[in-house]
């Protein structure tokens, strides 16, 4: 049985799946479909968990820490996101 639970906002490490999931969504990938695949293969979600996952993690300190380049890009890229939404 497979753990689909988020990320804890006050824990002070990264889990291995954490490390994961934010290489996952700072990599970049050539074809359509990829990432989806890749997430799923590795992790077991699917890219409705994952998103959550990762926008969780954006805000957690030891994520910040431990990736500082791709947590910025990351959190622009969401942020950038939301306004054009809000708009």
């Amino acid at each position: 049985m497979r753990c689909r639970t988020l990320a804890v906002p006050s824990a002070p490490v990264l889990t291995v799946r954490d490390h994961m999931a934010i290489r996952l969504a700072a990599a970049s990938y050539r074809y359509a479909g990829a990432r989806e695949s890749d997430v799923r293969h590795q992790l077991g979600w699917s890219m409705p968990v994952f998103a959550r996952h990762v926008n969780v993690l954006l805000d957690r300190p030891a994520a910040l820490a431990a990736y500082p380049v791709e947590v910025k890009r990351l959190r622009r890229i969401r942020d950038a996101r939301r306004r054009v939404r809000a708009a």
